[in-house]
């Protein structure tokens, strides 16, 4: 049932559903405001570190300003799917439009495995044939990219979202890159040893791209419409059979939208003697009962004990 027809019908399951839309509305927007600051704050200071890293003489703040260039695209793209998934339902989505955000995620998530790619690429051959940059000002550049990056990566990790949480190890990786900046220059300051630089970023591509991974790992289970790990199918099952009347579960479906907010279907056997009202009191409790496990909409089939059910069984 739409909010606009539930409205029409009672008045107070429309108030409801307003005051729901309007929190619903203020952390989507918190959500856009934290990713559009980081997007800005990425892209000004990328343009701030290829000039600093022309001046220096650094490969590596050259490279980490590509690589910054990169996520600000990446960023573009995560605000663009985070707002597409705020859109109501149509008939072109009748779920929604949630699953972009998994979506924004999944592509940020490739953009960043890229640039971990190409640091790679730069810093192996550093090793074997290394340049020495200009260490006094690679410092400076690395105590306010420390500081820029750490506090854009703070405003990012307030977020739940997985395209949020894929920003923030976009973040977590410039912060983690420029205190690498930092030891190598201090180190590169006092001793010749130009091949430390190189090595920590190598060191620091692998870590980034070891939670990209992770990340991904997770977008794509929502993809493939895996149960979600907040949640149980045994449990939830189980949790349905100890309300009264209930004889049996079966037919029990679990999968996610966006990571956050799962759909289920099931089909629940009551007892013969079972009349519609108690049908009816046994599907308010089930929905009750699910929104404890971030399941926002559950479509429950009852049956009467005695009777096959025709659907398939997936084995």
């Amino acid at each position: 049932m739409s909010e606009k027809h539930a409205h029409h019908n009672h008045s107070h399951s429309g108030s409801h559903s307003h005051s729901h839309s309007h929190s619903h509305a203020h952390a989507h927007g918190a959500i856009i405001g934290r990713m559009r600051f980081a997007f800005l704050l990425n892209l000004g200071f990328a343009v701030i570190e290829l000039v600093g890293g022309i001046m220096t003489n650094s490969v590596a703040i050259l490279s980490d300003a590509l690589h910054d260039f990169g996520d600000a695209l990446a960023m573009v793209l995560a605000i663009t799917m985070e707002k597409v998934s705020h859109r109501s339902s149509d008939e072109h989505f009748s779920y929604g439009y949630r699953r972009f955000s998994v979506l924004g995620a999944v592509i940020t998530g490739l953009i960043l495995i890229a640039g971990s790619i190409f640091i790679l690429i730069e810093a192996i051959p550093r090793l074997i044939h290394p340049q020495q940059p200009e260490a006094n000002g690679m410092l400076m550049l690395a105590f306010f990219g420390v500081a820029v990056n750490g506090y854009a990566a703070y405003r990012v990790s307030q977020g739940t979202s997985l395209n949020e949480r894929m920003l923030m190890w976009h973040m977590i990786e410039d912060v983690a890159g420029w205190v690498l900046v930092l030891i190598g220059a201090l180190i590169m300051k006092f001793f010749d040893v130009p091949q430390i630089d190189a090595g920590l970023a190598i060191a620091l591509s692998l870590w980034i791209l070891y939670n990209v991974f992770r990340n991904l790992k997770e977008a794509l289970k929502v993809f493939l419409m895996a149960s979600p790990g907040s949640a149980s199918v045994e449990e939830i099952n189980s949790e349905i059979k100890k309300i009264e009347l209930v004889e049996d579960v079966h037919h029990s479906h679990l999968w996610s939208l966006d990571g956050e907010n799962h759909v289920m279907s099931v089909h629940v056997v009551l007892t013969a003697a079972a009349s519609m009202q108690d049908m009816q009191k046994v599907k308010s409790q089930i929905k009750s009962l699910v929104k404890k496990y971030g399941i926002i909409e559950a479509t429950i089939e009852t049956e009467v004990s005695g009777f096959a059910c025709i659907d398939p069984e997936h084995k």
